[in-house]
C-alpha cells in the first residue's frame, strides 16, 4: 500500500515509517496539512491524518480532502475524548487511533480499513430503490434524476440500508458495520450520519425512517 503520513512531529512520522518500511509499505511524508495537501494524488490507498497541527488543522485538512476524494483517512491524534473522534468522523475520516500507540496497531487499523473499502468496491452493480439510482461501480448516487455527492461513510450507510430494506437496524448495528467491531465511540455518530444523509437525498429522505428507542428502517413507501 502507498500510504501519505501527514504528521508535525517528526520523531512520530519517523517511527511509522520505519515499521510501515519493513512491512514492505511506502510511506510519503508531510510535515503540515498544506504539504500534505499537495502531495495526495490518486495514487495513494490511504492517509494518516494528525489533528492538532501549525497553520491548518487535520479536521481542515480532512475537509478538504473529502471535497474532491474518497480516499481512506485515518485520524492519529493525542485528542482522544469522543467529542473529537465524533468531529473527526463528521467531517469524513474513516477511523481513528488514540496516542500514544504501537505502530503494529496502526498498521493492522490500516489493513482493516483497506479490506473494507475493496470489499464495497468488489461488490459492484446498478441499484434502483424508488427515486435513488446508484452505479455502485462509481459510486454515483442520482435522487430523482440529480446527482447528489456522498461521503464513503454515508454511502455505506445508504448501501447497508439499501440491502436490509424493511428490516429494523439498530445503531448498534450501524456502528459494527460501518465503523466496525472496534469501534468504542459514541453512538451519536450514527445520527449524525443518518441526518446529514437524510440532507443529501432531498425528496427521498422519508424513505430513511426513525424507529423511536431501536434505530432505523429504510423503506421506499414511506
Amino acid at each position: 500500500m502507498k500510504i501519505l503520513l501527514i504528521e508535525d512531529e517528526k520523531l512520530i512520522r519517523q517511527f511509522i515509517v520505519e515499521y510501515f518500511q519493513k512491512q514492505g509499505e511506502e510511506v510519503i511524508e508531510a510535515s503540515d496539512g498544506y504539504e500534505g495537501l499537495s502531495l495526495l494524488d490518486e495514487s495513494f490507498d490511504l492517509v494518516l491524518l494528525d489533528i492538532m497541527m501549525p497553520g491548518i488543522d487535520g479536521y481542515e485538512v480532512c475537509k478538504q480532502i473529502r471535497q474532491k476524494n474518497d480516499i481512506p483517512i485515518l485520524f492519529i491524534s493525542a485528542l482522544s475524548d469522543d467529542d473529537n473522534k465524533l468531529k473527526g468522523y463528521d467531517v469524513g475520516a474513516d477511523d481513528f487511533i488514540s496516542k500514544p500507540f504501537t505502530p503494529s496497531l496502526l498498521y493492522a487499523k490500516c489493513n482493516a480499513l483497506l479490506k473494507r473499502f475493496k470489499k464495497d468496491e468488489e461488490q459492484a452493480t446498478t441499484i434502483d430503490e424508488g427515486m435513488i439510482h446508484i452505479n455502485d461501480d462509481t459510486h454515483e448516487v442520482f435522487i430523482d434524476g440529480e446527482k447528489t455527492a456522498l461521503s464513503h461513510k454515508e454511502y455505506q450507510m445508504l448501501i447497508y440500508f439499501i440491502d436490509n430494506k424493511r428490516k429494523i437496524l439498530s445503531r448498534d448495528q450501524l456502528l459494527d458495520h460501518i465503523w466496525g467491531y472496534d469501534y468504542y465511540g459514541d453512538q451519536r455518530i450514527v445520527d449524525t450520519y443518518v441526518k446529514k444523509l437524510r440532507k443529501k437525498l432531498k425528496e427521498a429522505a422519508p424513505y430513511i425512517q426513525t424507529v423511536v428507542k431501536i434505530g432505523y428502517m429504510f423503506d421506499v413507501k414511506g
